[in-house]
């Protein structure tokens, strides 16, 4: 089972263009680890241009903590398709980078500890916020010379009880396979403007990505506090249209149950950043989390 790339040459470039700009958003890698603290982290799935500095941060300190086995990488389900809650089972993903192998104990392990996942590759087939976070994994693991394995995950159902029983599969599978695992929660945050049908507050310039930043920093701050409740107990107060609280909430279960006590934001940008527009305004942050 292949799963080819559908994003490939939009949200990132393809070819020797593609190697040159992750070596750009690397530059300043250091050594490889050891220490593999890192129990999960959180980045951007926007187009590279928009968002690709900042998801590097994340992948930046994994590197330096140390490369696990096995990245679960957990993302949105734009498209609607497939199962609400879909693990890849099996195969390959390839991207201009070349292929890498999905952990198909460990997705059958997740799925078996679950119950709400399915094992459904169809939910997969068209989704990006899973995709674009492929190349940024193959840089660092080829950088390091190790083979690294993918769990790939789409959340069509996003809520505290879809959050609290896919954190614990992942867990319980990590430890009934003995395998080292660090979980990657893929989302953008605020979707501002007509073109998101989302115009909750009127500013213009700096009062605007004040607001949003503002309104971004008051979900982060749940997330620094491993209160995954708190997550969407924000966003419903705001109507906020951050894309993959899901993810973040599974990941912030598993942290916990795997013992981490740490978390620290590495980035926060806007798109504003790069289109110079306020017209639509999307936020992005890179977050860990990690044992003491």
């Amino acid at each position: 089972m292949l799963r080819y790339p559908t994003v490939a040459g939009s949200f990132y470039p393809t070819g020797e263009e593609l190697n040159m700009m992750l070596k750009e958003f690397f530059k300043d890698l250091g050594e490889l680890g050891e220490k593999k603290k890192i129990t999960a982290g959180v980045a951007p799935h926007a187009g590279y241009v928009f968002s690709g500095f900042t998801a590097s941060r994340t992948y930046k300190a994994i590197y330096e903590d140390g490369l696990p086995e096995t990245f679960v990488v957990i993302g949105p389900n734009h498209t609607g398709l497939g199962s609400p809650v879909a693990i890849y089972p099996e195969g390959e993903w390839a991207t201009p980078m070349g292929g890498i192998k999905v952990d198909k104990d460990l997705a059958k392990a997740i799925a078996r500890h679950s119950g709400i996942a399915d094992l459904d590759e169809f939910a997969h087939k068209y989704e990006h916020s899973i995709e674009v976070q492929i190349p940024f994994i193959q840089y660092i693991s080829q950088k390091a010379e190790e083979e690294v394995r993918i769990v790939p995950i789409t959340l069509g159902l996003q809520d505290e009880e879809v959050a609290e029983d896919l954190g614990k599969a992942i867990f319980e599978a990590s430890q009934e396979l003995g395998r080292d695992i660090v979980v990657i929660a893929s989302t953008d945050m605020m979707h501002y403007g007509y073109a998101y049908g989302y115009v909750p507050f009127r500013a213009r310039g700096d009062d605007l990505l004040g607001r949003i930043k503002e309104w971004d920093f008051r979900i982060i701050q749940k997330i620094l506090e491993f209160d995954h409740k708190g997550i969407f107990d924000e966003i419903r107060k705001m109507d906020h249209t951050m894309c993959g609280p899901g993810g973040v909430a599974t990941a912030i279960v598993f942290s916990r149950l795997a013992g981490a006590v740490e978390t620290e934001v590495l980035h926060y940008t806007t798109s504003f950043e790069v289109s110079r527009s306020t017209d639509a305004v999307v936020g992005y942050v890179s977050i860990i989390m990690r044992k003491a």
